[in-house]
């Protein structure tokens, strides 16, 4: 009897243990396979990139200058005499027309000797009145006349000039946008004293190169942005010869300004517009694969990427003109290109 309770444990030691490596065995079948590498699945599913359909747009190319504008004519007093200022006729905002006096200087100062100038040009001129007279009545000769003439018109010049450094007056006709002194304050000779200008239309002067020069014509259309507005003008001056400081041609732009909308002073970016395609095919310039010598952009076709060979037109900033080689409706791929090469499976995403 014992030795038949053995044999039965036995036997299921045996089955027990067999079962065991029965589902050890099952288990190493069902152990899933290695992932599969990055290589193999853009290889099965395509390399991921983004597309876009090719249309028509309008481009541009443009020259960039940096200009300050100013009043189209505009001119600045200077004292001619040191010495502390008298009165401010005017301020800023006032319109005074040319001629006008606008600061005065105190006719005391010595090197000026305003006196003994006024005293002079009276007596002189009382002097030629008299020979006048005399002259039409035949009682003193024409020399006599032409000396006292003469003594007359230089005192008289010399009676104007003195004025001149005394009571300062505008040199143009326009408003005042600059006043540099104030009442008592006191002044070196040679300095500026206050700016007039004519703000209906204003100038803008750029620095232009040898390389540019020939992209500009009288009448050419140029803008600027003030203020979030486009201000459009046009070329009115081509310097012929390159200025020595610069060494660059000088070209100045006219823009209506009758609504007082541009002040002088302001420094911004002048455009000129010197090529404009309003039907043109563009792609950003970081598209664009070179090799020997030759240009190419990818496109999509049937999954695939396919490098076509393009020619370049224009070049602005960021972008080119394409001539030939792309067409409206192409799928041009503009992200992901950098994994690319002819022929190989892509998937847009």
């Amino acid at each position: 009897m014992l030795s038949k309770s053995l044999l039965i444990t036995k036997t299921f030691k045996i089955i027990f243990v067999i079962l065991i490596l029965s589902f050890s065995y099952s288990c190493t079948k069902e152990k899933k396979a290695p992932p599969k590498s990055m290589e193999q699945i853009r290889k099965e599913k395509g390399i991921p990139v983004v597309a876009k359909t090719v249309e028509y747009t309008n481009f541009e190319k443009t020259l960039s200058f940096v200009c300050k504008l100013s009043g189209i004519q505009e001119a600045t007093a200077s004292s001619m005499i040191g010495d502390n200022v008298f009165k401010v006729r005017n301020k800023i905002g006032d319109y005074v027309k040319q001629g006008q006096i606008v600061v005065e200087f105190p006719t005391s100062n010595p090197t000026v000797q305003y006196t003994q100038a006024k005293v002079a040009y009276e007596n002189a001129e009382k002097m030629y009145n008299r020979m006048k007279e005399l002259v039409m009545a035949g009682e003193t000769s024409q020399l006599n006349f032409d000396n006292t003439e003469t003594q007359y018109l230089v005192a008289k010049r010399n009676w104007e000039a003195v004025k001149q450094m005394i009571y300062i007056e505008a040199p143009i006709s326009g408003k005042i946008i600059e006043m540099f002194v104030k009442e008592g304050e006191y002044i070196d000779r040679g300095k500026p004293l206050f700016t007039v200008s004519q703000l209906h239309k204003m100038k803008a002067k750029v620095w232009v190169s040898e390389s540019e020069i020939n992209y500009l014509k009288i009448g050419q259309p140029a803008f600027i942005r003030f203020g979030d507005v486009d201000f459009y003008g046009k070329i009115a001056e081509i310097g012929l010869a390159i200025d020595k400081y610069t060494k660059a041609f000088g070209v100045e732009v006219h823009f209506d300004n009758s609504k007082g909308l541009l002040k002088s002073g302001v420094t911004t970016e002048l455009k000129v517009r010197i090529y404009n395609n309003p039907k043109a095919i563009v792609v950003p310039a970081n598209l664009i694969q070179k090799s020997n010598g030759n240009s190419y952009v990818y496109v999509v076709e049937d999954n695939k990427a396919v490098m076509k060979e393009v020619k370049l037109g224009q070049q602005s900033d960021i972008e080119y003109e394409i001539l030939s080689g792309l067409n409206v409706g192409d799928k041009l791929i503009i992200e992901g290109q950098g994994l690319l090469q002819d022929g190989v499976k892509v998937a847009i995403k």
